[in-house]
Protein backbone atom coordinates (compact mmCIF):
# COMPACT_ATOMS: atom_id res chain seq x y z
CA UNK A 1 0.00 0.00 0.00
CA UNK A 2 1.28 3.06 -0.51
CA UNK A 3 1.51 5.79 1.78
CA UNK A 4 -1.14 8.53 1.82
CA UNK A 5 0.45 12.11 0.20
CA UNK A 6 0.62 14.43 2.82
CA UNK A 7 0.26 17.85 1.39
CA UNK A 8 0.24 21.44 3.14
CA UNK A 9 -1.29 23.84 1.68
CA UNK A 10 -0.93 27.94 1.29
CA UNK A 11 -3.45 30.08 0.27
CA UNK A 12 -3.17 33.90 -1.17
CA UNK A 13 -5.73 35.73 2.24
CA UNK A 14 -6.30 38.56 -0.52
CA UNK A 15 -8.91 38.37 -3.11
CA UNK A 16 -7.04 38.41 -6.15
CA UNK A 17 -7.72 37.15 -9.72
CA UNK A 18 -5.47 34.56 -9.70
CA UNK A 19 -6.26 32.11 -6.81
CA UNK A 20 -2.75 31.08 -6.26
CA UNK A 21 -2.21 27.61 -4.41
CA UNK A 22 0.84 26.00 -3.59
CA UNK A 23 1.04 22.73 -1.69
CA UNK A 24 4.28 21.24 -0.40
CA UNK A 25 4.83 17.71 0.20
CA UNK A 26 7.40 15.19 1.51
CA UNK A 27 7.26 12.02 -0.30
CA UNK A 28 10.02 9.53 0.74
CA UNK A 29 13.17 11.39 0.18
CA UNK A 30 11.66 14.11 -2.38
CA UNK A 31 10.47 17.02 -1.68
CA UNK A 32 7.31 17.92 -4.09
CA UNK A 33 5.04 20.86 -4.53
CA UNK A 34 2.15 21.49 -6.64
CA UNK A 35 1.06 24.94 -7.74
CA UNK A 36 -2.51 26.29 -9.37
CA UNK A 37 -3.72 29.45 -10.59
CA UNK A 38 -6.76 30.65 -12.55
CA UNK A 39 -4.41 30.23 -15.57
CA UNK A 40 -1.66 27.19 -14.69
CA UNK A 41 -1.12 24.61 -12.56
CA UNK A 42 1.97 22.78 -12.32
CA UNK A 43 3.83 20.03 -10.44
CA UNK A 44 7.24 19.17 -9.58
CA UNK A 45 10.28 18.68 -6.66
CA UNK A 46 11.37 21.53 -4.44
CA UNK A 47 14.57 22.61 -2.49
CA UNK A 48 14.90 24.35 0.38
CA UNK A 49 17.89 26.67 1.57
CA UNK A 50 17.51 28.19 4.38
CA UNK A 51 14.16 29.84 4.58
CA UNK A 52 14.04 29.91 0.60
CA UNK A 53 12.26 27.69 -1.08
CA UNK A 54 13.00 26.75 -5.07
CA UNK A 55 10.38 25.24 -7.58
CA UNK A 56 12.32 23.13 -10.08
CA UNK A 57 11.03 23.89 -13.21
CA UNK A 58 8.49 26.12 -12.70
CA UNK A 59 9.58 29.25 -14.29
CA UNK A 60 8.46 32.46 -14.48
CA UNK A 61 5.78 33.55 -17.30
CA UNK A 62 7.89 36.80 -18.61
CA UNK A 63 11.57 37.55 -18.18
CA UNK A 64 13.78 39.26 -20.36
CA UNK A 65 15.37 37.35 -23.31
CA UNK A 66 13.03 34.31 -22.55
CA UNK A 67 16.27 33.46 -19.73
CA UNK A 68 14.63 30.63 -17.58
CA UNK A 69 13.71 32.23 -14.10
CA UNK A 70 12.71 29.61 -10.96
CA UNK A 71 10.24 30.32 -9.22
CA UNK A 72 11.04 30.35 -5.22
CA UNK A 73 9.34 31.69 -2.50
CA UNK A 74 10.20 32.60 1.19
CA UNK A 75 8.99 30.48 4.20
CA UNK A 76 8.76 32.39 7.40
CA UNK A 77 6.54 30.05 9.85
CA UNK A 78 2.98 29.59 8.23
CA UNK A 79 3.61 32.11 5.37
CA UNK A 80 5.11 32.23 1.90
CA UNK A 81 6.34 34.75 0.27
CA UNK A 82 7.17 34.89 -3.35
CA UNK A 83 8.30 37.91 -5.13
CA UNK A 84 5.95 38.04 -8.42
CA UNK A 85 7.59 41.09 -10.65
CA UNK A 86 11.08 42.72 -10.13
CA UNK A 87 11.84 46.24 -11.35
CA UNK A 88 13.55 47.94 -14.51
CA UNK A 89 17.02 46.42 -13.46
CA UNK A 90 15.69 43.04 -13.13
CA UNK A 91 12.71 42.49 -14.85
CA UNK A 92 10.49 39.81 -14.32
CA UNK A 93 7.46 38.35 -13.57
CA UNK A 94 6.38 34.97 -12.00
CA UNK A 95 2.85 34.90 -12.09
CA UNK A 96 1.54 37.32 -14.74
CA UNK A 97 -1.89 36.68 -13.82
CA UNK A 98 -1.44 37.91 -10.43
CA UNK A 99 -1.20 41.15 -9.75
CA UNK A 100 0.34 42.20 -6.80
CA UNK A 101 3.67 42.92 -6.67
CA UNK A 102 4.31 41.11 -3.16
CA UNK A 103 2.13 37.26 -3.33
CA UNK A 104 1.79 36.63 0.52
CA UNK A 105 0.34 32.98 1.20
CA UNK A 106 -0.79 31.33 4.43
CA UNK A 107 -0.83 28.03 5.66
CA UNK A 108 -4.40 26.71 5.44
CA UNK A 109 -6.13 24.25 8.03
CA UNK A 110 -6.93 21.08 6.07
Amino acid sequence: MLPKSSFVYYKSLEPSSCNLVVGLSQEGNQLVYKVKTNARSAKGTFMKKGQQIVFSGLYASESPRNSKIEVSALQQGDTLTIQNYGNSMNSFTLFSECESKYLSLVKTRT
